[in-house]
């Protein structure tokens, strides 16, 4: 007998049950029924996403994480919009996308364990934060005290990246770029303190957040002990 294909297998349920909650809907909710729609988007991540899971065994599995996890943060939002009558929620939720496909691609690095997937997911969430900050408060101009978040999004990713190559030159490139996004930052700071919003706040943080990050980095960069070679066997 021939070993099941999972991918069928999991293809075939996700029909069923969007079957299922067509009948549901249309046996229990009549006319309200199509409300559900966004279900089918829902299912649709789901189904892509489970046999990520299966990257713990198969490692190229886990690449199904990068388009599952943003279409299941999409159909949620989907699903919330479709419920109550809310499409204005799209003004606020919107950034949630962005960071879904960094979640991801992060899950995929673990699953597949490939640290190099580390870059999109931490370069994407560090954004995607930041335009979340920006979406939700109103504060676009943030961007102009907020830039050196892109080279410490970089060397965060390196650093990580190192860490799990045991390549101390990819943790020395991090935290160099780290740094500079420190230097930034302070620099940041200052014209912050000009601003009366929330942004004399951030740019301080993240300064700190660099600072705690580059001291981590020092902790990886310390000398390993070097093992004694082994003296030859006695002729």
């Amino acid at each position: 007998m021939k070993n099941t294909n999972p991918l069928s297998l999991l293809f075939g349920l996700a029909l069923i049950v969007i079957g299922g909650l067509s009948l549901l809907g249309n046996t229990l909710l009549r006319l309200e029924a199509w409300r559900l729609w966004p279900s089918i988007v829902i299912i649709a991540g789901l189904t892509l996403t489970a046999p990520g899971f299966l990257g713990l065994a198969r490692r190229g599995f886990g690449a199904f994480f990068i388009p599952g996890v943003p279409l299941l943060v999409t159909g949620g939002i989907l699903m919330f919009a479709s419920l109550f009558g809310n499409w204005n929620v799209w003004a606020v939720a919107w950034p949630l996308v962005v960071l879904g496909v960094a979640l991801g691609f992060g899950m995929a690095a673990l699953f597949m364990r490939v640290p190099g997937l580390a870059f999109p997911a931490i370069i994407i969430g560090l954004n995607g934060l930041v335009l979340a900050f920006c979406n939700t408060t109103g504060l676009w101009a943030a961007w102009a005290i907020l830039w050196p978040i892109e080279p410490l999004a970089v060397g965060l990713s390196l650093f990580v990246f190192g860490f799990f190559e045991r390549s101390r030159g990819a943790i020395t490139a991090g935290v160099i770029l780290s740094a500079i996004a420190g230097v930034g930052f302070f620099m940041t700071s200052f014209f912050s303190m000009f601003n009366f919003s929330l942004l004399r706040f951030a740019a301080p943080a993240m300064l700190v957040l660099t600072g705690l990050i580059v001291i981590a980095a020092s902790f990886f960069r310390r000398e390993q002990p070097v093992q004694a070679e082994p003296t030859p066997e006695a002729q």
